[in-house]
């Protein structure tokens, strides 16, 4: 099977543009720090912590931390949208829980991913800000 790599530039640069749509303006920037640290955090957490971590700022009271949740959160969805995979986004217990062969996949594909977030990041969502 080939893989045009442009789909993975595709895909990352429409997800980061509905960012833009669903984030206030004001964190944009602090969004796309948070997108260019992804590569990082799934290999060394994985995706079911993302989905936990997601789940939990958004539930939390502070604004200043709920765009972290739906950056994390939008992130999930574009992953399951690209690689055809069923799992459910709000609940990490569907990451857990799924075979190892197809979460290894999974995780391999979310890196690649993450990596195209990452260099997208800056020119849709601005420089990072801390």
């Amino acid at each position: 099977m080939k893989l045009d790599s442009r789909k993975f530039s595709q895909e990352a640069h429409n997800a980061l543009t509905g960012i833009t749509e669903k984030l206030n303006k004001k964190y944009h920037k602090k969004a796309s720090g948070i997108v260019q640290g992804l590569t990082a955090y799934i290999s060394t957490w994985g995706l079911h912590r993302l989905s936990g971590d997601a789940k939990r700022f958004l539930g939390g009271r502070s604004e200043d931390t709920k765009y972290k949740g739906e950056v994390y959160k939008l992130f999930l969805e574009s992953l399951k949208k690209f690689s055809g995979e069923e799992f459910d986004v709000e609940n990490e217990a569907s990451l857990v829980n799924i075979d190892l062969r197809k979460y290894t996949a999974l995780s391999r594909l979310a890196i690649e991913l993450s990596r195209e977030w990452s260099f997208w990041s800056v020119a849709v969502l601005g420089e990072p800000e801390e």
